[in-house]
C-alpha cells in the first residue's frame, strides 16, 4: 500500500492562531449502496501529532484501528452521529451528510472556534463558522483524524449487521456496490439496509408476488430492523428447537430480558391476515422450542417474553409493520 504523509501540523495551526480553537470534520458512508453514513468531529491540543493521523482510505483496517484508539485516548473531545438507511432515503445521501457532520459537532462539549470540513459543502448550520477544504483529509491534522473516527465506526457497524445479515457479506464489502454484493442483491433482494434512491438498486426488477422463502425472509429481517430501531439486542434467528419448534428472532430487551419472537407475513396491505395467523398451536410451539433454548445453552436463570411482529403491503423498503409485545 503506498504510504502518505501525514498532513502538516502547520495548516491546523496556522487556523488555530487566527480562531483560537480548530474542529476538524469527515464523513464516511456517502458512496455505498447500503448502510448508514457517519460523520466524525473532533479536536486536538496545539501541537498535537502521531504519523498514523491521515486518510482513513490511505490506512488498512488495522492501522485505522490503531490510530482510533490513539485519538480517542489523546483528543481534546471527539463524537461520531451517523445517520440510518431511512434517515437517507427521506432527505438523500448529501442532506444526511452534512446533517451527520452538523450533530457530530453539536455534540461536543465546547463547540467554538473555527470547524473544517473536508469536501466542497458545510452544513446550513455551520456555514457562518466553519470553512470546506478541498482535499481536507490529507491536508489537515483534524480532518483527517474526523475520517478514521467516522471510517472506524462505520466499519463497526457494518460488521454487525455482517452477522444480522450474513447473506449479504456486509462485513467484507462494507456495503460498496462490489461485484459480490451485487450478485447477492440479485439472489437475496434489497433488505432493510439498501437505499432506495441508488442505483443498481432503485432499478432492480423486484417481484410482484414473491416466493414463499422470499417472503419470510424480507419480513424477518424487517422485524429484526425496526425492533432493533426500538433498543431490542440482536441475538439470532430461525432457532430450530428439535422436534419443539422453531422460534424466528431472538432479542435481547434492554431490561435483559428475552424477546421469543414470531414473525408473520404478507405481501399485501391486509395487516389483518398476518395477525390471524399467529394461533394457539404455534404459541405453544414457541414455548417448548424455548425451553429447549435455554437448556440448550444451560442458562438456568432467565425472564423471557413471547412476541410478535406482522409484516405487511407491497413495498419492499417501507412495509408495514404492527409489534405485539405480549402473545400470552
Amino acid at each position: 500500500m503506498e504510504q502518505q504523509k501525514p498532513p502538516p501540523a502547520d495548516f491546523d495551526r496556522s487556523f488555530r492562531e487566527r480562531f483560537g480553537s480548530v474542529i476538524g470534520v469527515d464523513e464516511a458512508g456517502r458512496g455505498p449502496l447500503a448502510g448508514p453514513v457517519s460523520a466524525g468531529a473532533v479536536s486536538f491540543a496545539a501541537d498535537t501529532d502521531h504519523p498514523l493521523i491521515r486518510d482513513s482510505k490511505k490506512l488498512s483496517e488495522k492501522q485505522r484501528e490503531e490510530a482510533y484508539k490513539w485519538i480517542v485516548a489523546n483528543a481534546q473531545q471527539w463524537s461520531v452521529h451517523s445517520l440510518g438507511v431511512q434517515a437517507i432515503n427521506k432527505m438523500n445521501i448529501l442532506q444526511a451528510a452534512l446533517t451527520a457532520m452538523q450533530r457530530a459537532v453539536e455534540k461536543l462539549t465546547n463547540t467554538q472556534g473555527l470547524v473544517l470540513i473536508d469536501g466542497t459543502q458545510v452544513p446550513e448550520a455551520l456555514r457562518d463558522r466553519s470553512k470546506a477544504i478541498v482535499n481536507g483529509d490529507s491536508r489537515s491534522f483534524s480532518i483527517a483524524a474526523a475520517s478514521i473516527l467516522a471510517k472506524v465506526t462505520r466499519d463497526r457497524m457494518m460488521r454487525r449487521w455482517g452477522e444480522i445479515y450474513p447473506e449479504y457479506g456486509f462485513e467484507r464489502h462494507k456495503g460498496y456496490g462490489t461485484a459480490a454484493h451485487l450478485k447477492a442483491i440479485a439472489e437475496h433482494y434489497p433488505c432493510p439496509l439498501h437505499r432506495r434512491d441508488f442505483a443498481p438498486v432503485k432499478h432492480w426488477q423486484l417481484p410482484g408476488r414473491p416466493a414463499r422463502h422470499i417472503l419470510g425472509k424480507w419480513g424477518e429481517n424487517w422485524a429484526i430492523y425496526y425492533l432493533i430501531l426500538k433498543g431490542y439486542h440482536y441475538v439470532a434467528r430461525n432457532y430450530h428447537g428439535g422436534n419443539s419448534g422453531e422460534i424466528d428472532i431472538i432479542m435481547r430487551r434492554n431490561d435483559n430480558s428475552y424477546a421469543m419472537i414470531e414473525v408473520k407475513t404478507v405481501f399485501s396491505d391486509n395487516e389483518t391476515l398476518a395477525a390471524e395467523r399467529i394461533d394457539e398451536s404455534k404459541i405453544r410451539k414457541m414455548l417448548d422450542a424455548a425451553e429447549h433454548y435455554f437448556y440448550h445453552l444451560n442458562i438456568p436463570e432467565y425472564f423471557v417474553k413471547f412476541e410478535a411482529v406482522t409484516v405487511s403491503g407491497n413495498d419492499w423498503f417501507a412495509p408495514h409493520i404492527e409489534h405485539y409485545e405480549d402473545i400470552l
